[in-house]
């Protein structure tokens, strides 16, 4: 696992997007997996990646450091390669405000809630009797196999044992800076948006800053 800066080149027009990550390989999958569905939160590399497609990117390693580095070797390197400026770069967020653990304005809140209403949240239409899993139960083996999982787990940890301290980190990363949306979090990850939302308010993992 390289924890560390990376930047995605268009090889077109020379403009880069600077992001950091304590898993940059797994950051590049969920890159690429966003923008081939059209739904990355970036609307600037998103519009660059469906007029130049996928291969006229380039995705590279520039610096490789600790976790604690992360956030201000990524501000140092969009300042370097002004990445902020739509002239040289995709980069939204201002580098003087990139800050890990950071609390959302209303504003930013209700517009998230906003792109979330009606058909456009992914669970619109799969409530009750529409469900897929709807009145289906776990047969008896896999109900002992989750049991079996959990002998020695304290309660308060049960339901998100599967995530790790980076994924917490990404976690808190994706929302409060790249304005990714819980839902797309929770189905990320295969965890509950209430699991997600407990991560992102700090009332679970608060020992991981």
């Amino acid at each position: 696992m390289i924890t560390g800066i990376y930047k995605i080149l268009n090889k077109i027009n020379n403009k880069i997007y600077i992001g950091s990550a304590t898993n940059i390989k797994k950051r590049w999958r969920d890159h690429k997996w966003y923008l081939k569905q059209n739904k990355h939160h970036n609307l600037h590399l998103q519009s660059a990646w469906n007029k130049y497609g996928e291969e006229n990117f380039e995705f590279t390693i520039i610096l490789e450091c600790t976790i604690d580095e992360l956030i201000i070797k990524e501000k140092e390197f969009i300042i370097l390669f002004k990445s902020k400026n739509s002239n040289h770069g995709y980069n939204i967020n201002d580098p003087r405000k990139i800050y890990l653990g950071k609390n959302c304005s209303e504003e930013i809140k209700n517009k998230q809630s906003e792109r979330m209403l009606g058909e456009k949240n992914p669970m619109y239409g799969k409530y009750g009797r529409e469900h897929p899993k709807f009145n289906i139960s776990p047969s008896a083996i896999v109900r002992n196999k989750m049991s079996v999982a959990k002998m020695g787990i304290p309660t308060h940890r049960r339901s998100y044992c599967k995530l790790t301290p980076s994924d917490i980190i990404e976690i808190r990363k994706m929302y409060n800076e790249e304005k990714i949306s819980q839902p797309k979090i929770a189905l990320k990850y295969n965890v509950c948006c209430t699991t997600i939302n407990q991560i992102i308010n700090k009332k679970i993992w608060i020992d991981i800053i």
